[in-house]
């Protein structure tokens, strides 16, 4: 009987805190700058992501933020007096941790899973082709995150892929973002 009243007491003081978190959601897009690294024959290529967002407000200066994002990235290389761009395209999931550090302004991080949309190569004067990528992509992702006010707020980021994106080679992600976004009322 002890048991089961502790349980019950715990369970009540569990449930009030979970009411007590803010949870809010949004929509956030900006645009991505994008390589492979381990081959100095690549440049950065431009790409866009846009997606849904969350905030979890855990307490005033600590807040769990997930997303849904769709994600252009790739990298772009010159080959012979051509422009050739591979375009590897995800839909990222990132679960970023935030701690406000200064007001209205919080540094993030977190890790990222991303699951393959899109991987083809496309050039001047070529068919597009395949490129043959894994399906998951892991990275940790470091960012910063200004609001501007209650609503509407302004990211950078930058996420260093941790798994293989070619299958046999040792090439992995480098991509730095900028957004913009909004929270729902």
């Amino acid at each position: 009987m002890k048991k089961f009243l502790v349980l019950v007491v715990l369970s009540g003081m569990l449930s009030n805190l979970t009411f007590a978190q803010d949870l809010t959601f949004g929509a956030k897009a900006g645009v991505n700058l994008s390589t492979l690294t381990n081959n100095d024959d690549y440049d950065s290529r431009y790409g866009i992501h846009f997606g849904a967002v969350a905030e979890w407000e855990i307490s005033d200066k600590f807040s769990l933020q997930p997303e849904l994002l769709y994600s252009g990235q790739g990298y772009k290389r010159d080959l012979e007096g051509r422009t050739l761009r591979g375009k590897i395209d995800y839909l990222n999931i990132p679960l970023m941790a935030s701690v406000e550090v200064m007001n209205d302004v919080s540094l993030m991080a977190g890790p990222q899973i991303g699951i393959n949309l899109r991987a083809e190569l496309d050039g001047e004067g070529q068919e597009i082709q395949r490129l043959t990528v894994n399906d998951v992509d892991a990275s940790v992702v470091f960012g910063i995150q200004i609001d501007v006010d209650a609503s509407f707020f302004i990211q950078g980021r930058y996420a260093l892929g941790l798994s293989e994106v070619r299958i046999n080679q040792e090439e992995k992600h480098s991509v730095f973002s900028v957004s913009m976004g909004f929270y729902f009322d």
